[in-house]
């Protein structure tokens, strides 16, 4: 049963893939068939047809309806032969004063008659019209030879064609190559899509990736209105889902139980690449472990790219210079609790500093060593592992490190080399956590955005800690 699931949920990853790249995909199909167009046009070539009808009918003065309409299935068998003969061909463009024959040229009986239809076609009207005519002024030459005891009478002859019979309009051939290239585009699309070693959903990380599951947070669809905020992703929103809200309860319930076994307080949120919600989870971390009654302490030790003060709608004018306050030795009085909760937050909105001056200065160090006395838990938000080398020198300061690792979106082979940089670390890799993941729904690829990226959050503060 979980193989079919695995196997569903890889269709949707594609398709997602494939919505998500629709744009492009509808430019190269209208290309091509723009294309095939301009094709068309260039090599058209119009062609026309003239025709003639006979009646045949056996020499013969006792002849039947029956022998006509046998002797006129057989003559366009003949005739037909007739047409091909060399001499023929040879007596008709000698006649156009061509060098070689080139036109086309048909015979059929008339269903159920005693008439046989001649078609001419040539790449002109006139053209088409002089060979017919050469045809039927020259055919008795050979005749003889091919048509047999048979008699013809031209009851329709030939006429100039005023129009060709093949259309000028690239409609068709248009529609055909938009559709084909779109169908291109969508497997092309698909076996990229198919072949890309990400993490697809949560039996994958079981497979791919070197570390334990501590968790699958639920994809959640967020609609933004015009003139409004972003909608908090926090799990104390009410209009959260309860899917996306139980699976971050259950996900700290998992961290706390492998962070108490390890007998770890302090534990570095981190992830491989940008926009994968490390943040949000994060803040979901901190916020679940208070909901279970624990003294919990979140610090943005993101020094270039913060946005904890985004999550919880932190007052734009209301800046904090983490690195700063730290100087001054006043860090510790920004920390702010959350509602009523047992959790608090250090929030940094200046993004101009690294992790190598907070490592320097050594007030950082001091600070978590103080509140490791009065918090049960530590969460420290780090920048992505790929980006900088901060996180490795903020390991020093931890005593686990949690890996986000959003669906599909990284390749396993880098989130294990980051697990092993991290493994040589103070903070070991206490286990990833699944983000974004669809397992068990409908994806719907419409939705691209991200947990982390551009999205303020609401929340409120209480009074300042002391």
């Amino acid at each position: 049963m979980e193989q079919n699931l695995t196997k569903q949920i890889d269709i949707f990853s594609i398709l997602r893939d494939v919505l998500h790249e629709w744009a492009t995909i509808l430019l190269f199909a209208v290309s091509v068939s723009l294309l095939t167009n301009v094709a068309v046009v260039q090599t058209y070539q119009p062609e026309y047809t003239a025709k003639a009808i006979f009646t045949v009918s056996a020499k013969s003065t006792n002849n039947t309806i029956y022998q006509d309409l046998s002797s006129a299935e057989d003559l366009a068998k003949r005739f037909t032969q007739l047409l091909d003969s060399t001499v023929l061909k040879k007596t008709v463009a000698k006649d156009l004063g061509q060098d070689t024959f080139t036109a086309e040229t048909s015979v059929k009986q008339i269903e159920k008659t005693n008439m046989v239809e001649l078609n001419v076609s040539a790449n002109s009207a006139m053209d088409a019209y002089r060979t017919i005519r050469s045809i039927m002024s020259n055919y008795n030459t050979v005749s003889d030879y091919v048509l047999g005891n048979v008699i013809m009478y031209v009851i329709q002859q030939p006429s100039i064609p005023l129009a060709p019979i093949n259309s000028r309009s690239p409609i068709k051939p248009m529609a055909y190559a938009f559709f084909l290239a779109l169908a291109l585009g969508i497997f092309y699309i698909a076996v990229l899509s198919y072949r890309r070693d990400t993490v697809k959903n949560a039996h994958q990380v079981r497979e791919k990736v070197d570390a334990k599951l501590l968790g699958s947070i639920s994809h959640e669809r967020v609609r933004r209105q015009k003139n409004k905020e972003h909608p908090s992703m926090l799990m104390d929103n009410p209009l959260r889902s309860f899917a996306f809200v139980e699976s971050n309860r259950m996900m700290a319930s998992r961290v706390r139980s492998r962070m108490d076994r390890k007998q770890a307080k302090v534990a570095l949120i981190t992830s491989v690449a940008e926009n994968e919600g490390k943040s949000t989870v994060a803040a979901n971390l901190a916020m679940a472990l208070a909901k279970e009654g624990k003294h919990v302490l979140l610090i943005d030790c993101d020094f270039r790219k913060p946005s904890q003060y985004k999550i919880f709608q932190r007052p734009e004018h209301e800046s904090i210079d983490l690195l700063q306050e730290l100087r001054r030795g006043t860090a510790e009085r920004i920390a702010m609790p959350y509602k009523t909760t047992s959790m608090y937050v250090l929030f940094n909105s200046k993004a101009d500093a690294s992790a190598e001056l907070v490592m320097e200065s050594g007030e950082l160090r001091q600070m978590i060593h103080r509140y490791r006395a009065q918090m049960d838990y530590i969460i420290l938000d780090t920048a992505p592992l790929a980006l900088v080398s901060d996180t490795e020198e903020m390991a020093r300061l931890a005593d686990t490190t949690i890996l986000v690792v959003r669906e599909d979106a990284v390749l396993a082979s880098k989130i294990n080399d980051c697990i092993d940089i991290l493994n040589q670390t103070d903070a070991p890799v206490l286990g990833c956590v699944l983000n974004n993941s669809m397992s068990g729904k409908v994806r719907s690829s419409a939705s691209k955005t991200s947990e982390h990226a551009h999205v303020s959050y609401g929340g409120h503060y209480g009074k300042t800690a002391k």
